[in-house]
């Protein structure tokens, strides 16, 4: 009876260890760790290195000088892959559905800009009041930018899907996952767009960002923003009228 009695206990501990060691390999199955290994590397970041230069037209006490205003900035992005969602088709297509691309605070070196006056003997205020208005115009300026290149550089998912592809495409060869493509899917949201910093533009110019126009000063003297022209969307053919 004692004998009976172990030989089913032994037959339930195995039973169970059995159990544990299937749910374990099913946990750490290829997919598994790959879902874990790009949710430890955590985001994918990109610098966007701009130089912006613009020529200002200050409104002082006596005769308006010129200001010529030229200073780097790296606009800083990431792309969470703690969010990011994978799946394995039978076929071996391997997709990843991303979070938006989002922008983060970006650098604003100002030790390095170069900030030329133009000051006028009749002009009361000092040169260098007059620069230290148009550099503390700069962080928020670089903001703004930030996410106007967000809205509007079509390159930039572009880069963040092929680093993502590369990544991918290197972890599941080492799992020995059987991936013929890899799909990726980065949603475009509507980017909001920080109130740019009053720019006193002189007259008939052009604020610049890597030689790209984002702001001009019109006849008025109201300084406008500049955005790319979205392509028109192809007309929708009109149904035939039935007979």
């Amino acid at each position: 009876m004692r004998n009976i009695i172990a030989v089913i206990i032994a037959v339930a501990l195995g039973a169970f260890g059995y159990a544990l060691w299937v749910r374990k390999d099913a946990e750490e199955s290829p997919l598994n760790i790959l879902v874990t290994q790009m949710r430890t590397r955590a985001i994918i970041e990109h610098e966007r290195e701009v130089t912006v230069w613009y020529k200002a037209c200050p409104e002082v006490k006596g005769i308006n000088p010129q200001v010529m205003v030229i200073w780097p900035a790296k606009l800083n992005y990431e792309l969470d892959l703690a969010a990011t969602k994978l799946s394995l088709s039978a076929d071996g297509v391997l997709r990843a559905e991303t979070p938006p691309i989002h922008g983060d605070d970006p650098s604003v070196p100002s030790e390095v800009g170069e900030y030329l006056a133009q000051t006028s003997f009749w002009t009361l205020d000092s040169e260098q009041a007059i620069v230290m208005r148009e550099m503390q115009k700069a962080t928020p300026l670089a903001r703004h930018l930030t996410a106007y290149f967000l809205r509007n550089d079509v390159g930039l998912p572009e880069q963040f899907k092929e680093e993502l592809e590369t990544y991918l495409r290197g972890i599941s060869g080492a799992l020995g996952l059987n991936v013929t493509r890899i799909e990726i899917e980065i949603p475009t949201v509507d980017v909001r767009i920080p109130p740019r910093p009053e720019l006193t533009l002189c007259a008939g110019s052009v604020a610049l960002a890597n030689g790209f126009g984002f702001a001009r000063r019109q006849d008025d003297g109201t300084v406008v923003g500049i955005y790319p022209r979205k392509p028109a969307q192809p007309a929708q053919p009109e149904a035939a009228a039935s007979p």
